[in-house]
């Protein structure tokens, strides 16, 4: 069995020796102990350093430091002996004591007990309670020299192994301060040791004899012996998800080595010289602590290895594959909810796959690795064809290709028909009507029979998507998605014209675009789904956007149209499903081809349960009256029914609903159209003081403004109160508008300048407001009634002011503004000063 996988470089740090990395079982952290007596949490996804605590002053060695999750804690040991706990969100030291009388080589932390265990040169491990103020639970003593590192099994946390320097690694419960068994045979110092995740009772173990030793701990053998590094061991693992052993050594080089074979895979070195410690995380996420700092890997894929094709679906964990008929299940799950399958086994793959892909008749599947290819009967697993080539592609009638890195091997009968040299990289192949080859800056559409380039495109996509009739092609960048016509009926035309290098610039035409970063895509007709790498999960109709959910990593896997289900998986193998009524992406393509009379025809079929959903794909397409006789939301009507100035249907929903909001926007509609009865029974719903104070003002309804007045006065908006009784001339409750808004010095100058008879009250009431507060200013504030000298024209104003006050309460008819304004306009106060003792009721309106 070929193990062979990817290996991307995600973070290196550089920094002073690092002797002990871990990586934080949820956040993308990685946590480094330095040899300078610091302690480092980066965030290897962004590049960025969370957090930097100095562990001691005396700038000793940190040898080893782990988070303690469930506190948002870290512990950390170094060479001054002493053990110290700190809160990483805030730098609090939490705890700092001295644990052992030598160097403390590991600290390790319970997966589920709140307890610790520590090893040391002065050659014990001790067990402490984290819970109980980090008392010392038990001594476990039996080694004879430094004890470096301590493990727990997975399989059972109770249980724990120890890596010593007197050549042996010893297994112990924490209930017995003695070990349960020894374990001899390296010819050196045990540096690492480490449990088998899975059913196997392996342990592993490596030394200064520079042999790694597997162990059976239940026979107490040792079953195999690797031997590669040149130097001294310094970490080793087994993978917990994949057939892996991981192992680091002080001659720089990391290695990878099948847990079942035992041969040695890959090796990496990314010259920062000694490798300390190694850490596997999440997501197949590894961390490497050197000589001269912190690197993060990530080995395999995210996405799934699965395929899907007439309804039955083929996965692969490990090498292990599976196959699940969805055909044949009675699928009633919610939308998002997970779907209960159940899964039979197909066999054991002889390659480590990196991808899995279905012929078109879904009778064969091929799975492939990095470098070679095997073919499978889909009914019982037989192998069908293989050979070298990886990321094989199936053509529409049932022919294949691979690629290798400068050419394209093309299949007929599992015969190679024919192979492509490239002056350029091929770095993916991608299936449909063409056989798409991508290299990092462009890609390039054959003809599957004659090899003829069709059409090369300048952009490097990620994923090239067909539609059902091989019309649309979507070409997903890292960033962007592209979508392209395409005319399959035009290929015998391109292919008997001489070839150009670029191929046929008119081969595709483009559509539409969208700025998604997709994972997966489909096409159920011309409406293409997609998830996102953020977890979105929507589709587009001609580059308009629709989301159907928001959840975690999805990757759509097809659709089953009997069932008009859209099915979904994650990393873990999980499958949802959306309904999506093959029906309803009837309608959709029919309305985006224009042929709204096919539409009419196929809406019958649909339905009412989905009225909504088209209802909003018409609205985005901007067909506002289409949409309008679909909806059933009010909501959404109502938007629908004021953008086409549908006033009565808007009106009815805003009184039923009775939201502020709708009402007021009914009253702004109601009055662009004139329909001055409606806006007033809108805004008088709403309470929308504002707009009826317009409304009243300008055409002059006396009576609704002062009851106007009367409603904002009770409601303290006293803005509208004030204007409304101004509007009415009615000063008096001008008056008191302003007093109880305690704006009082403005209610003073008011009535010096509309009703001076007012003044003294308001004076007085004016000094009182100021009397605690402000006592000087007080005293200085004077009524001018109390200094006629001064104000000696006080009481010719008051005699002015009575005679408008006649006049105010007069009804003049608005067609006679004209002559009353004229009427105001003699200036009374300049004759009385001229003639004080004139009688002002010669004056009467329509005289003067």
């Amino acid at each position: 069995m070929s193990l062979k996988f990817e290996i991307k470089k995600k973070h290196v740090a550089r920094s002073e020796r690092v002797k002990s990395v871990e990586l934080h079982p949820e956040y993308s952290w990685v946590l480094s102990g330095l040899y300078s007596g610091v302690i480092t949490i980066q965030d290897y996804a962004t590049q960025t350093i969370v957090k930097q605590i100095e562990v001691n002053q005396k700038q000793q060695p940190v040898r080893c430091a782990k988070f303690i999750t469930k506190k948002q804690w870290v512990v950390a040991v170094s060479d001054d002996l002493q053990l110290r706990v700190f809160n990483y969100n805030t730098n609090e030291k939490i705890k700092a004591f001295e644990a052992h009388t030598d160097y403390i080589r590991c600290v390790i932390v319970h997966p589920s007990q709140p307890y610790l265990i520590t090893s040391s040169d002065d050659t014990t491990i001790k067990l402490w309670d984290i819970d109980n103020n980090f008392t010392l639970i038990r001594t476990f003593e039996d080694h004879v020299n430094y004890v470096m590192m301590v493990a727990f099994n997975p399989r059972d946390p109770n249980t724990f192994a120890s890596a010593s320097m007197d050549n042996t690694v010893k297994v112990w419960t924490i209930q017995n301060n003695k070990p349960n068994f020894t374990l001899s045979g390296h010819e050196g110092g045990v540096n690492c040791v480490d449990f088998h995740h899975g059913d196997k009772p392996y342990l592993i173990s490596g030394g200064d004899d520079r042999s790694i030793k597997i162990w059976d701990y239940q026979t107490k053998q040792c079953i195999h012996t690797l031997e590669a590094h040149q130097q001294n061991i310094s970490s080793a693992k087994f993978h917990p998800d994949l057939p892996l052993i991981i192992s680091t050594a002080e001659d720089g080089v990391i290695r990878f080595w099948h847990s079942n074979t035992y041969k040695l895979e890959t090796s990496l070195n990314y010259n920062m010289e000694r490798v300390w410690n190694l850490d596997i995380g999440k997501d197949n996420t590894l961390a490497f602590g050197f000589d001269e700092g912190t690197v993060v890997v990530k080995i395999g894929q995210d996405e799934p290895i699965v395929s899907m094709q007439q309804g039955k679906v083929v996965y692969g964990k490990n090498f292990e594959f599976f196959t699940i008929n969805l055909k044949a299940i009675n699928n009633t799950s919610n939308d998002g909810q997970i779907v209960q399958t159940n899964s039979k086994e197909l066999g054991i793959s002889d390659i480590y796959p990196c991808g899995v892909r279905h012929s078109p008749n879904g009778h064969l599947f091929a799975i492939f690795s990095d470098s070679e290819y095997t073919i499978y009967r889909s009914q019982n697993f037989k192998n069908s064809g293989f050979g070298s080539g990886t990321d094989l592609i199936w053509s529409s009638n049932g022919d294949y290709a691979v690629r290798e890195m400068y050419s394209i091997k093309i299949f007929k009968n599992n015969t190679l028909s024919y192979e492509m040299k490239t002056d350029y990289m091929v770095e993916q192949l991608f299936a449909g009507p063409l056989l798409g080859a991508r290299s990092s800056e462009f890609i390039i559409f054959y003809d599957w029979e004659t090899a003829k380039v069709i059409r090369r495109i300048d952009v490097s996509p990620k994923k090239v998507i067909w539609n059902d009739t091989n019309t649309i092609a979507a070409l997903a960048t890292n960033e962007e998605v592209y979508f392209l016509q395409y005319d399959p009926e035009q290929l015998p035309i391109f292919i008997q014209q001489e070839e150009e290098p670029d191929g046929f610039e008119d081969s595709f035409q483009p559509l539409c675009d969208i700025t998604e970063s997709i994972n997966s895509g489909y096409f159920i007709q011309d409406v293409f789904y997609y998830t996102t790498v953020n977890g979105k999960i929507a589709y587009s109709v001609n580059g308009k956007i629709f989301i159907v959910d928001q959840d975690k990593r999805y990757f759509i896997i097809g659709y089953i149209q009997q069932q008009n289900k859209l099915y979904l998986i994650d990393k873990n193998y999980t499958i949802i499903s959306y309904e999506v009524n093959s029906n309803v992406v009837e309608f959709q393509t029919q309305i985006l081809k224009k042929q709204y009379q096919k539409a009419e025809e196929i809406l019958q079929t649909i339905p009412l349960q989905y009225y909504d959903k088209l209802s909003k794909f018409l609205d985005t397409l901007n067909l506002k009256e289409q949409a309008y006789k679909l909806v059933q939301d009010q909501d959404h009507k109502f938007d629908l029914a004021l953008q086409l100035a549908f006033v009565d249907d808007a009106f009815q929903i805003a009184q039923q609903t009775q939201d502020t909001l709708k009402l007021r926007q009914v009253g702004d509609l109601a009055l662009q159209q004139g329909r001055i009865k409606i806006a007033v029974q809108a805004l008088e719903q709403a309470d929308d003081f504002g707009g009826l104070l317009l409304i009243y003002s300008s055409l002059g309804l006396k009576n609704q403004l002062l009851q106007l007045g009367d409603k904002a006065f009770q409601q303290t908006k006293m803005n509208i109160a004030f204007s409304s009784y101004f509007l009415c001339a009615n000063l008096d409750k001008c008056l008191e508008v302003l007093i109880k808004s305690n704006r009082i010095p403005e209610a003073a100058f008011f009535a010096k300048t509309y009703c001076p008879s007012k003044i003294s009250s308001i004076v007085k009431l004016w000094k009182e407001s100021l009397a605690k507060t402000h006592p000087i200013i007080s005293q200085k504030i004077a009524d001018p009634f109390d200094y006629p000298a001064q104000f000696n024209d006080l009481k010719l104003a008051i005699k002015v002011e009575q005679f408008y006050e006649n006049i105010r309460k007069q009804a003049i008819p608005a067609d006679q503004f004209k002559q009353f304004q004229e009427f105001l306009n003699q200036d009374l106060f300049t004759q009385l000063q001229n003639n004080p003792n004139l009688d002002l009721s010669q004056f009467t309106y329509g005289s003067g």
